[in-house]
């Protein structure tokens, strides 16, 4: 080697130890910059409760959520608000199930976030009323504008309820309804504070959705957490994300003022095929008691300040069926032991 090349792989070499050095320097940074702006200790810890998903599952919804309240004392939900259930025919509402809902959390001293939209949680997540299919869109997006007015002027005032969410994972093309144009998602957040100061959230696939595009809008950002999922043709994969990840990207949203929060912390399976055709022994091992433990302890490591289960209709059902290793393992996070 001539000693032009020497001069030119050592310049090579200098400048890449250089590059190194400043980006470990980096990642020091940046590390030290989101653990001071992540709240680290033990999070609140809440679950979003679907009555119709709980039914799917076999169970008595009334008493399910009974147990939750009184049993698990869950002091933070989040409740799905089904427009196709609310507004079965154009014009006529139906509140008495979400009536008793918020009066039993009322009583139990538990706060609610509302999720209202086109697309509120759980498969298919679209629950537009069949009667809608024969309206022009622009119709069909002021009925949807007119079903959100009515729910935020009859709870505004509700003791339980402290924040609302306006649709779920608008973003992600995920569920049976199309990805909403971001101009009726405005329309909607525009809706909802024109008659109501109450914090407004949003949320994203804490895996894939770009947590920016939202971040802004909005008063909370809640996103979800994953660990294992089933892909069509792969199998079950268990996402490689690490915990910095999440928390530099919360830390990015902090620079809008946004709160984030873990809107679905994943505690129950994610099912290959129908439930129903799962075997005793199968549904027992689908998900456990260790995989619980585990995200939890990720998720608190994340450092946001909530934490909403998802699954805690499983979890009851699993008690149910003799098989209650997950809802007293859940029991334990949500009423912890007394200290010595």
């Amino acid at each position: 080697m001539g000693e032009h090349q020497q001069r030119r792989l050592g310049n090579f070499v200098r400048a890449l130890a250089a590059a190194i050095f400043l980006f470990l320097c980096g990642l020091s940074v940046l590390a030290a910059w989101t653990q001071a702006l992540m709240k680290r200790g033990t999070p609140v810890w809440g679950a979003t409760f679907s009555a119709s998903y709980s039914q799917y599952l076999g169970s008595d919804w009334k008493k399910a959520y009974e147990s939750i309240l009184s049993d698990l004392k869950v002091q933070y939900l989040r409740l799905p608000v089904e427009w196709s259930s609310i507004e079965p025919e154009d014009g006529f509402f139906r509140w008495d199930d979400l009536d008793w809902m918020l009066e039993r959390a009322r009583e139990s001293g538990a706060t609610v976030t509302l999720v209202i939209g086109r697309k509120v949680p759980r498969w298919p997540e679209c629950y537009v009323p069949s009667w809608t299919s024969s309206l022009p869109e622009s119709q069909r997006e002021e009925r949807l504008l007119r079903f959100e007015r009515a729910v935020v002027q009859r709870y505004v005032g509700h003791p339980s309820v402290k924040r609302w969410q306006v649709e779920n994972e608008p973003t992600l093309p995920f569920g049976a309804c199309p990805v909403l144009n971001p101009g009726v998602l405005r329309r909607e957040m525009e809706t909802v504070r024109s008659f109501s100061d109450l914090p407004i959230a949003l949320t994203v696939s804490g895996e894939w959705d770009p947590w920016m595009v939202l971040a802004p809008w909005t008063d909370h950002l809640g996103v979800s957490l994953y660990r294992n999922v089933w892909q069509h043709g792969i199998g079950f994969v268990t996402f490689p994300f690490p915990v910095w990840y999440y928390r530099l990207r919360a830390s990015f949203s902090h620079l809008f003022g946004t709160e984030v929060f873990i809107s679905e912390l994943q505690a129950e399976p994610w099912f290959s095929r129908p439930f129903t055709s799962l075997s005793d022994k199968e549904r027992a091992q689908a998900f456990s008691v260790v995989a619980l433990v585990r995200n939890a302890e990720f998720a608190s490591a994340v450092g946001t300040k909530e934490v909403s289960f998802w699954g805690v209709e499983w979890w009851y059902a699993e008690k149910e069926a003799g098989r209650p290793g997950l809802w007293n393992a859940a029991r334990s996070l949500f009423v912890p032991p007394p200290t010595p």
